[in-house]
C-alpha cells in the first residue's frame, strides 16, 4: 500500500525556519523544495512563515522616524534630566558602597585575613575597572567612528 504523502516523520518542517533565512546548505534547501512540492502541509506551513516573515519586515516598533527620534533625544529636556539621573544613580551606588565599605572595616566578627583577601579582590577589580575606563578615554580621541550614526 502506497501513499504519494510523505510520512510524519519525513516532514521538513524544522528545515522551514532556516530555508526561509537562507541558512541551510544546499542539499537542505533542495530538499525542503522538493518536500514541500509533494506535500501540501509543508508547503502551506512555509507559505505561512513567509508570510510572517514579510509583515514583520513592515512592522515598525515607533510612528516616529529615526531622524524625528534622534531630534526628541537631542532636546535640551530630555539630556539634562538624562545626566541628572546618571548623576542621582552614581551618587546612590557610591553612597551605597561607602556604606558597606564602612560596614567591611569596622564589623570585628569577620576574619582579619577573610577581609584583607576579600579587599584584595575588590581593590583588583576596581584596578582593572580604572585601567579599562583610562584606555577607553585615550582611545575615544583618536576613534574615528565616534561620530558615526547608525
Amino acid at each position: 500500500m502506497s501513499s504519494n504523502k510523505p510520512t510524519t516523520e519525513s516532514h521538513v518542517g524544522e528545515l522551514l525556519s532556516g530555508y526561509i533565512d537562507g541558512e541551510l546548505t544546499q542539499q537542505q534547501q533542495q530538499r525542503v523544495r522538493i518536500h514541500c512540492e509533494n506535500c501540501r502541509d509543508c508547503a502551506e506551513e512555509l507559505e505561512q512563515l513567509e508570510k510572517l516573515r514579510t509583515e514583520v519586515g513592515k512592522s515598525r516598533l515607533s510612528p516616529l522616524s529615526e531622524d524625528i527620534w534622534r531630534e526628541h533625544m537631542k532636546e535640551p529636556t530630555v539630556e539634562i534630566t538624562r545626566g541628572l539621573g546618571w548623576i542621582l544613580f552614581i551618587a546612590g551606588v557610591l553612597g551605597i558602597s561607602g556604606i558597606a565599605v564602612y560596614e567591611f572595616v569596622i564589623d570585628t566578627s569577620m576574619a582579619t585575613h577573610i577581609k584583607v583577601i576579600t579587599g584584595l579582590v575588590w581593590l583588583g577589580l576596581g584596578a582593572l575597572l580604572v585601567s579599562v575606563l583610562r584606555q577607553r578615554l585615550i582611545e575615544r580621541k583618536s576613534d574615528k567612528y565616534k561620530d558615526v550614526e547608525i
